[in-house]
């Protein structure tokens, strides 16, 4: 998965477009307005992963974002059994998401429990996705506990 990452940013078939970082908060149904500066690059959805680097936090991508990256995956990387399970496993937590008319996405508990997401969410722009993050595990990896 790490050379897809790598082909789709040096070719700019993904483009950047997500900048800065906001403070949000999940309301009861765990649902999470998306900062307006972000909502133009959506149509009516998004996916929504865990990181593709491994790191604490959801992944969300537009859906021809995510198309490319997932069609950017080498064909070789399922004959190698390690990445093939990484694929499989982050396949498997990829949630295809709709966003409603007030911006709002609902984020599955399966990957909020997978990065902490209770209450409080960093909302960061990190180029060609956003990234949402506990504040906690947030400062603890900006502060190199991550590794």
């Amino acid at each position: 998965m790490e050379r897809a990452v790598e082909s789709v940013w040096q070719t700019g078939e993904v483009k950047a477009k997500f900048f800065g970082g906001y403070t949000h908060s999940l309301d009861l149904k765990g649902r999470l307005t998306l900062p307006a500066r972000f909502r133009s690059s959506f149509s009516d959805r998004c996916y929504a992963t865990p990181s593709q680097y491994g790191d604490p936090c959801i992944v969300i991508w537009t859906v021809e974002d995510f198309a490319t990256f997932v069609n950017a995956v080498p064909p070789l990387s399922w004959d190698e059994s390690i990445e093939r399970r990484r694929l499989r496993d982050w396949g498997r937590q990829a949630f295809e998401l709709e966003i409603d008319r007030l911006g709002r996405v609902g984020l599955p508990q399966p990957l909020r429990t997978l990065v902490g997401l209770e209450r409080e969410v960093l909302v960061n722009g990190a180029f060609g996705t956003i990234e949402l993050w506990d504040p906690v595990r947030w400062a603890d990896y900006q502060d190199g506990a991550h590794e």
